[in-house]
């Protein structure tokens, strides 16, 4: 009853009380129900969150391989930055699995929401993961895919770049525009004003 209306910013914390009442009092099915409503539930920015808390529970309830699902609705409905963070505990419950060749198409998959610049937690991680677990061939692969999300990532900052000076320009045009119509407003709404400064003109001449 406290969650029908209850805001988003404050739902988190009912949710995992209810949620661990079902684990202490009823059954783990049920908790995780609530578990899975409080993804949905709660503000944008616990969802994340809320996904790994979803996640480690079920791990804890019924087993690790139970979580795939769970981390797959995660990286579809979260942003970029919400979907990594996943993907990267994703790959590392296939690794714990022994799932070497899903990990690394995680790793893979993941890779296209991390600019090698600004964000280096995925490569280092596919990085040891392939000098642990790969060869020459698949660690060649990784840097290929490296260079190609590079390069992506500098072909879109080039491309916002050119938008935003492009907007600059526009932006001051409409200015300049904006400023002549005021002042032919002006001009309009005082013709007295307008013929002082002819008549002044005429007597300079």
């Amino acid at each position: 009853q406290a969650l029908e209306k209850c805001p988003a910013e404050y739902a988190r914390a009912i949710f995992v009380a209810y949620g661990r009442l079902e684990e202490e009092h009823g059954l783990a099915r049920r908790a995780l129900r609530v578990y899975e409503r409080a993804t949905q539930g709660v503000q944008g920015s616990e969802r994340a969150e809320m996904f790994r808390f979803y996640a480690a529970r079920t791990a804890a309830l019924v087993g690790a391989a139970a979580t795939r699902a769970i981390y797959e609705r995660g990286i579809e409905a979260l942003g970029d930055s919400g979907a990594l963070e996943l993907a990267l505990e994703y790959a590392a419950v296939e690794l714990q699995l022994g799932e070497v060749d899903r990990a690394r198409a995680l790793y893979q998959y993941a890779s296209q929401f991390a600019d090698p610049r600004t964000d280096a937690r995925l490569w280092a991680a596919w990085s040891e993961f392939e000098v642990a677990h790969g060869n020459e061939d698949t660690f060649r692969e990784m840097l290929r895919v490296k260079r190609s999300v590079q390069a992506r990532f500098n072909t879109d900052a080039h491309y916002l770049a050119a938008l935003e000076i492009d907007g600059q320009r526009k932006r001051a045009v409409r200015a300049k525009a904006q400023a002549d119509a005021a002042a032919d407003v002006q001009a309009a709404a005082n013709p007295d004003e307008v013929a002082i400064d002819l008549d002044d003109d005429d007597d300079d001449l």
